[in-house]
């Protein structure tokens, strides 16, 4: 799909992959419709774009996990530009944890903004690029949750194997529409997000150890962006960002008894890691 002249709406745009996504579809041509929580981060992303000759059509600051907001959105962007042509959900949130300690608002929080809110926008903006019957494409970041249960990652998990399970549904329920669908499943991405993740229950130290494993693996942001355009040029369904990833999910679905070997290592070295200066 050309991104050229294309209304495309991006969540999480004022940081990491929403943000450089915007900002590299502004590059390209695109009628850019942005969101995202922070305000500040937001305009910023704005004044980048059109300081690059980019064209941001509107842009609001909300929470996507309430759907009267994102309604609202909607209904103005429909009355004054008509439907959407792409829409890209990145929008997301991270609070890891053993079971025993997440409490129901930690899964709550969780479930609201990273399964809602994509969730919210499909039934807002989805429906009016169906009727106006001129095809489109739909991108949702999942993330390497997505597809491996990963330890510590319950809630996360719950949220990021929905989104996958969700764009499958829509890859085949929306292609007589014409409306491709692409979900994304990255590794390790350098995204402010490394630095709100709450992890509950284990010591700043241990997190920030394991916060500069992070960062030796990372992809940039602008390497993310990268591989969400071209999923949307080149009609891509699934997108994993990071060659380990790929491995492990091989494994995971051809040779088992090795993808269960690697998880129960990898059970136990997180909670080496992460138990470091627990508070019992």
């Amino acid at each position: 799909m050309e991104i050229k002249g294309s209304k495309v709406l991006v969540t999480g745009a004022a940081s990491g992959m929403g943000r450089a996504t915007a900002i590299v579809m502004g590059k390209m041509g695109a009628r850019l419709f942005l969101t995202d929580i922070n305000q500040a981060g937001l305009e910023d992303t704005c004044k980048t774009i059109s300081s690059k000759g980019g064209e941001v059509c509107k842009y609001k600051a909300f929470d996507i996990s309430k759907y009267e907001e994102v309604k609202a959105f909607a209904e103005d962007i429909h009355k004054e530009f008509g439907p959407l042509n792409i829409l890209v959900n990145v929008a997301g949130i991270a609070i890891f944890g053993q079971i025993e300690d997440m409490l129901h608002e930690h899964w709550k929080k969780v479930i609201d903004i990273n399964l809602w809110g994509p969730i919210h926008g499909i039934e807002c903006f989805v429906p009016e690029m169906i009727r106006a019957g001129k095809g489109g494409h739909i991108v949702t970041v999942s993330s390497t949750s997505g597809i491996i249960g990963l330890p510590w990652h319950a809630a996360y998990v719950t949220t990021k194997h929905g989104l996958v399970g969700l764009s499958e549904v829509m890859r085949y329920d929306l292609r007589k529409h014409n409306i491709g669908v692409s979900v994304i499943c990255p590794g390790a991405v350098q995204t402010n997000m490394v630095n709100t993740v709450q992890i509950l229950n284990t010591s700043r130290q241990a997190f920030e150890k394991n916060k500069s494993k992070w960062d030796k693996v990372a992809i940039s942001s602008e390497k993310a962006a990268e591989l969400i355009i071209k999923s949307i040029t080149k009609k891509k369904f699934l997108v994993i960002t990071s060659a380990d990833i790929k491995i492990l999910f091989f494994l995971k679905r051809y040779m088992f008894p090795l993808y269960n070997v690697a998880m129960r290592l990898l059970c136990k070295f997180m909670d080496k890691e992460l138990f470091q200066g627990r508070k019992i």
